[in-house]
This record gives C-alpha cells, structure tokens and sequence, in this order.
C-alpha cells in the first residue's frame, strides 16, 4: 500500500513519502526487498493513486531493472482503507498479504515469521503491536485497535485475507496476532521519525 497523501511527512522538495529515503533506499525499495527476499508470494502489487504519481512511475521504472516483475493498480486515493477496499477483490481466490509501505525496517525473516504464524483457516488475520511497547521506541501509536484489560494495542498496518471468503457487502471479522517486534513497530509517518529508523538501522546493523 502506497497511495496514501502522507501530509505528516511534508517535504518541501515535494517528495512522496513511498520515495523518502531512509539511509541510501527509499522506503518503497526496503518494503519491496523484504518481500522479494522473503520468496513467499506468487505475485507483487504495488498499490498506487493519485496522491503519489512520482512513486507510480518510480516502481514501473524499478520493475525494468529487476528480474521480478511489480505489477501496479492505482486508486482514487481516498485512504489506506477505502483503496485496499477498492481494491483487494481482484485477487481473488488468494491469500493476500497487505503491507504499508511505510515500514523500513521490515525484513524478509519477519514477513515469513508472520505467514507461519497466520492460520490458514481465519478469513482476515491483522497484527497487532501493544502501545507501550511502539511509544517506548519514540514512535506514535495512530491507529489503535481494541483493549484488553489495561493493555492498549495498536495496528501494525499488516494483515492478511484469504480473498476467497469476501462476499458483497460481508465484513470480515479479524483474528488478531500480537507481535511485539521492532521491525514493524516502525511505522515511519513524520520526519522525526524516518530520523529515529535510521538511527536504529545504524544500532542493529540492518
């Protein structure tokens, strides 16, 4: 998913948020890397819109120079979940896997880690980080999900759907998966934090 207007991390250069760099790679190229090196999907969609045309043309550039191939599908741009709506029953029947493109520090062996970890048998299966633990990495918790008890979670942006379970006018009821790891608690949305994931790449050596 890469559609979104990204107005937290305004750029006076006018540079998308997808093609921000984090150290020498724009974040679309981190996510895509981590996906391709996982080797756990039959196909690769860059979702677009009209928020981000300079991204639009940037992957169909990139998908020349590689020997796999990105397909891309553009959207009216109307937020994460009105495009991934609009969008995610063309795949049918399959399972889809649905990542943010503002994650840099996602790595091949944490996307294989949440597919094993993924039931086959629930119809929509997101993950969820606990608050504390993303705040205490200094990032800002935006989309927080549900409580249990006195522990707040919030949404990591991925999730997975089996396609062939939507039916029209059907909400998927989600199974939820915690995971507390650093390399999907860094949900890049503001400078100050692009800043901070280059910081922790310089510490981990990623």
């Amino acid at each position: 998913m890469c559609g979104g207007k990204g107005t937290r991390m305004y750029d006076a250069t006018g540079v998308e948020k997808p093609l921000q760099k984090v150290k020498e790679s724009t974040m679309i190229e981190r996510v895509l890397h981590a996906i391709f090196c996982s080797r756990m999907f039959e196909k690769v969609v860059a979702i677009t819109s009209v928020n981000t045309p300079m991204t639009t043309s940037f992957i169909h550039n990139l998908a020349y120079t590689r020997t796999e191939m990105i397909e891309v599908m553009e959207t009216a741009g109307r937020g994460f979940s009105q495009d991934l709506s609009a969008v995610v029953s063309c795949f049918k029947p399959a399972r889809v896997f649905i990542v943010p493109v503002d994650l840099p520090l996602l790595n091949a062996k944490t996307v294989q880690c949440i597919i094993a970890k993924c039931p086959t048998n629930r119809p929509c299966v997101s993950i969820l980080l606990e608050k504390s633990f993303v705040e205490k990495l200094g990032i800002t918790a935006s989309v927080i999900v549900r409580s249990l008890g006195s522990t707040l979670y919030c949404h990591s942006g991925i999730s997975v759907i089996d396609t062939s379970k939507l039916e029209v006018g059907f909400s998927l009821i989600e199974h939820y998966i915690v995971m507390n790891e650093i390399e999907i608690a860094f949900n890049v949305n503001t400078k100050r934090e692009l800043e901070l994931s280059e910081h922790m790449i310089d510490e981990r050596g990623a």
